[in-house]
């Protein structure tokens, strides 16, 4: 799996993902052609006009431990 960034300026339909993929938006998306196999590989090509390479969206989690708002009093 990679992780690509749409850059195409408005939103594209990404049939093997189920769904619109709007502007800027950041998705997971499968490096090969469900068919492929070890003896037939079928990489999927994202145009480059289209999309970019990304690091991977954060997670809440993630996001909650870069904000350490949690409520504890200042001391």
């Amino acid at each position: 799996m990679s992780t690509k960034k749409n850059i195409s300026g408005g939103p594209l339909d990404v049939p093997i993902l189920g769904r619109v993929v709007e502007d800027g938006e950041v998705v997971e998306v499968p490096d090969f052609q469900p068919a492929s196999t070890k003896e037939n590989p079928l990489p999927i090509v994202w145009p480059g006009n289209r999309w970019a390479d990304a690091d991977p969206p954060k997670t809440a989690k993630a996001s909650a431990k870069a904000d350490d708002s949690s409520g504890k009093a200042a001391g």
